[in-house]
């Protein structure tokens, strides 16, 4: 009797350790932040239908972290190049607290969508005076409701999630500038993996899953070192959007 209840207990145990879920946003300081790297990634980003047949030729996106100091204050810098057919289609740059991640800028230059501008300040986001140009633009107010990570840096932030184990769940705050709000989303550890590489190599990654909303999901694979997102694979609308990383 005594070792069916010893048993019973660990049991629960590990069921409300699964249970359990990390909430991760720019107040909690839970991501890490040791596995931050200086430097330019690129990725090749395509589309497939069901069956696996190519939809698209491949865009190109370049993306560069960098921390700074700026007026004595630690700070992050995001730079995000879209390239659409040898043509920039977006170059999107972005500021943010450090050690938080919190943003403080987001300006966006769009080739066929113009130029959008935005300032965050104590989770209210607004778009600056140089900026608008429009009634809606002047009234344009959203307050966060939670302290929220910037959604175009999705890649650079789930790589510095603090994995442990296959199971373990996520919940996360992104906000995409110039939504009406902002947003938790899980995420879980679906299992570990050995991603073959080209050349043969392979890497250790972790998997973790994300469901948007009913029909749209994603997967990301992200190496154990050095930490950072190598593949994505998202599903919506009856086709799957890839994000390889080149190098």
């Amino acid at each position: 009797m005594k070792q069916l209840i010893t048993t019973t207990f660990l049991v629960l145990i590990a069921l409300v350790t699964q249970a359990q879920i990390d909430t991760i946003n720019t107040a909690t300081l839970k991501l890490n932040r040791s596995a931050w790297r200086d430097g330019k990634s690129s990725y090749a980003v395509f589309f497939e239908d069901s069956a696996g047949r190519r939809l698209s030729s491949a865009d190109i996106w370049d993306r560069t972290l960098r921390r700074t100091t700026i007026a004595g204050q630690s700070q992050y810098q995001f730079v995000w190049d879209w390239f659409h057919r040898d043509s920039l289609l977006a170059h999107v740059t972005a500021t943010g607290l450090w050690p938080s991640l919190a943003p403080l800028t987001h300006n966006a230059v769009y080739t066929k969508r113009g130029t959008r501008s935005f300032i965050f300040q104590n989770n209210v986001v607004t778009i600056p005076d140089s900026a608008r140009r429009t009634a809606k633009d002047s009234s344009f107010r959203v307050i966060t409701q939670q302290a929220a990570f910037e959604f175009p840096m999705d890649l650079e932030i789930l790589a510095l999630l603090p994995f442990r184990r296959v199971g373990q769940q996520f919940a996360i705050a992104f906000y995409e500038p110039g939504n009406s709000s902002s947003a938790y989303y899980t995420l879980q550890v679906a299992y570990r993996q050995k991603l073959l590489l080209p050349g043969q190599a392979t890497t250790d990654c972790w998997v973790l899953r994300i469901d948007y909303a009913p029909g749209s999901s994603a997967t990301f694979w992200i190496s154990d070192k050095p930490r950072e997102v190598v593949k994505m694979r998202e599903y919506f609308r009856g086709r799957y959007r890839y994000k390889v990383k080149l190098y």
